[in-house]
């Protein structure tokens, strides 16, 4: 019986809430968040801890691909090198183990826009051509086995602008304040903006920077390269900075270039972090009190790795 009144009573709080028209809170979040995109490990035991050899014991060597970010990659942007060993010595070609492609496009994450929960991706996995020491050795031997995985990745990433009809006046603070911190969401990648901050610049302009950082422990490169050990394309990437209003202009930038309301160029983090800096013009149509969403999105290659060693011993 007293379960029953708790009930009756939970059931009535329920219908009174939806007559009055209140809801629970919704998902406030844009992104999952996160600064990894893929993270990449050995299939157990594929390579096995130890070999023989003499041709004695076939192996394979298996790659779990699995997604922790929120940009999907086809599977054509992802490369793996399997490095550390002389592949005739295994019993394959160096095209075998250079350069090779899952045959399965690597799922994004997603979020769900309700719960704010995460949609988690399935892993995809890629496996070298068999392997096999046909040589004998006069005792035992380890080798390193190191993959490398290049694949070409994005980070989406939101703030806001505040904008008024007087730029100048910092004590009407209703809908919004012009100078100072603004909050930044990220898309799960290695690559994060972080420290927005947006300022006055006079009667009919606002600036803003950012910084654009390396979280992760991968080597970034400019998109499209593979991730070729080249000095001109290493810490390259490409940012693009949709304000979505006429007059933005970034400074730092090279190869720059301008499409609608956006303004895109590259810039390279040779410390691992960059700050750039924006400035938007305002027409006086734009000038009422408001706030405007701004989008930034990052281009670019990475490369992370995974090691292990394989003893080949001697029969």
């Amino acid at each position: 019986m007293r379960k029953a009144f708790i009930f009756l009573l939970a059931l009535l709080f329920v219908l009174a809430s939806c007559e009055d028209g209140t809801t629970s809170p919704t998902n406030q979040r844009s992104f999952l968040g996160g600064t990894e995109g893929l993270e990449i490990d050995f299939v157990d035991g594929e390579p096995p801890i130890e070999v023989t050899d003499g041709g004695a014991t076939p192996f394979t060597v298996s790659i779990k691909l699995q997604n922790k970010g929120e940009t999907g990659v086809v599977a054509s942007d992802v490369s793996l090198t399997l490095k550390g060993i002389d592949a005739p010595t295994f019993g394959v070609a160096n095209s075998d183990i250079v350069n090779q492609h899952p045959a399965e496009d690597i799922l994004k994450n997603d979020i769900n826009p309700d719960t704010g929960d995460a949609i988690d991706s399935p892993p995809v996995y890629y496996t070298f051509p068999q392997l096999n020491f046909g040589e004998s050795l006069s005792g035992n031997q380890p080798f390193p086995f190191v993959v490398d995985v290049c694949y070409k990745y994005q980070t989406m990433a939101t703030s806001q602008l505040c904008i008024k009809e007087d730029l100048l006046d910092s004590t009407n603070q209703d809908v919004c304040t012009v100078t100072g911190a603004k909050n930044v969401q990220n898309s799960g990648a290695p690559i994060q903006i972080t420290e927005f901050e947006e300022f006055s610049a006079g009667q009919n302009a606002v600036s803003f920077s950012f910084k654009i950082k390396n979280v992760g422990n991968g080597l970034l490169s400019r998109q499209g390269t593979t991730c070729e050990d080249d000095p001109s394309n290493k810490d390259y990437l490409k940012i693009t900075v949709d304000s979505r209003l006429s007059g933005l202009t970034c400074s730092g930038l090279s190869n720059t270039a301008t499409s609608g309301t956006a303004y895109s160029g590259e810039v390279k983090l040779s410390l691992g972090t960059r700050q750039v800096r924006c400035t938007q013009q305002l027409s006086e149509s734009d000038k009422t009190d408001k706030v405007m969403i701004v989008d930034l999105l990052v281009d670019y290659d990475y490369e992370e790795s995974t090691n292990t060693n394989v003893l080949v011993k001697h029969i």
